[in-house]
């Protein structure tokens, strides 16, 4: 196996030691349907829509038995055609294995030899399958299956979470339009990456005065929910703060709308930070530089949309971060570049332990401790919401 394959197969053994959720823990899906697909007729190369590429990848892989085929039409309803409507896009079925990767899974888990075809099979399948994503919708999000049972159990509390994360957008910027995520952490404050704010905020590397670039103006989108056309826009007037320690901005909003409140973030050191269930919430973006086949699995094809995105928080580790080696939250939950600037959320507390900032593919990603900003004095008068 080459490095990329032994570090897919490392992380899937690293999942089985955290979940103790192996191949036997999965229905297995036969894939016989497949073989009937036809490939949509599409130039084999980037210029085609991503929609249509997906969708001929999900064929391909199908046909090979990696992953299930999309479902067929279904038949239109009798009578007069109605107003066209947003339509919620079909919660992820059960997590399955088909019978291939279930064996790849097993061969894994026991040391055993794997072929390219094997390490494509777990890629497929098995790792969507350990951490996956799911919708949220009307602000909430479906009853989880049962290894995510500690965020059922808190969704009185996360659910106003979720209403204080958007997505920050541009206008009049040369080159972005969505730049990642944001999240309310005080009455007129909102918290993102510093890497995500020196996009569009003048004074950000230089450490002069912070102003927003000539004719940039930022927004964030409250909702922006899968199948959903609704919009709830706040608008940002300024930037803030940076800090020069911590991949951390903070912008200032003028009001919020009503129901929305400041997330509490986790003011001091948890008492544990390894093995809790957590969740990523934000708005994970189409990656070119990652795997094709995970994203296509992961996020049904849908991207820049509200989703809940759970794993397991996994301690402190040291990472690069602006110059600088900084001790950051290891967390498992798969994310993507839209997802900078998140709030990753305990289970066990219903706090704001950390902002996702960065990820290493198949290793594991990494969030800024929320309570290290409490000394930082670049927050000092934001009026940071810390509990």
């Amino acid at each position: 196996m080459d490095t990329r394959q032994e570090k897919i197969v490392d992380f899937l053994r690293a999942l089985y030691q955290r979940d103790r959720r192996g191949p036997g823990d999965f229905p297995i899906r036969e894939m016989e349907e497949a073989a009937h697909l036809q490939e949509p007729q599409i130039a084999k190369d980037l210029s085609a829509p991503l929609s249509l590429l997906i969708d001929r990848k999900r064929i391909e892989q199908a046909k090979r038995g990696l992953m299930a085929p999309p479902p067929a039409p279904a038949a239109p309803p009798a009578g007069p055609p109605k107003p066209a409507t947003p339509v919620a896009a079909p919660a992820p079925a059960a997590p399955g294995l088909t019978p291939q990767a279930a064996d790849a899974f097993a061969r894994a888990l026991g040391n055993q030899p794997l072929s390219d075809d094997d390490v494509l099979q777990l890629e497929s399948i098995v790792l969507p399958a350990l951490r996956p994503a799911f919708d949220i919708q009307n602000e909430t999000y479906e009853t989880l299956p049962t290894v995510w049972d500690p965020l059922n159990r808190q969704r009185p509390q996360i659910e106003p979470i979720v209403r204080g994360i958007g997505r920050l957008q541009l206008t009049g910027h040369p080159s972005y339009t969505l730049v990642g995520t944001g999240f309310v952490c005080g009455p007129n404050a909102i918290a993102t990456n510093r890497h995500v704010a020196q996009i569009f905020v003048q004074g950000v590397e230089s450490g002069g005065q912070l102003c927003f670039q000539p004719g940039v103006t930022c927004a964030m989108e409250m909702l922006a929910e899968v199948g959903s056309a609704d919009s709830l826009k706040v608008d940002l007037s300024r930037p803030v703060a940076v800090s020069t320690a911590w991949d951390v901005a903070v912008l200032r909003v003028e009001s919020l709308p009503a129901g929305v409140a400041p997330l509490p973030l986790c003011g001091t050191t948890p008492a544990a930070l390894d093995g809790g269930v957590a969740t990523v919430i934000g708005y994970p973006s189409y990656d070119p530089r990652e795997s094709f086949v995970d994203q296509a699995n992961i996020f049904r094809a849908v991207f820049d949309r509200k989703r809940l995105q759970p794993g397991k928080l996994n301690g402190r580790a040291d990472v690069p971060s602006f110059g600088r080696t900084v001790s950051a939250i290891a967390h498992d939950c798969s994310t993507l570049g839209g997802n900078s600037g998140s709030a990753l959320v305990s289970a066990d507390t219903a706090q704001v332990v950390g902002i996702h900032f960065c990820g290493i593919t198949h290793v594991s990603n990494y969030a800024v401790p929320a309570w290290e900003l409490v000394a930082d004095p670049a927050f000092a008068d934001c009026g940071i919401h810390f509990v």
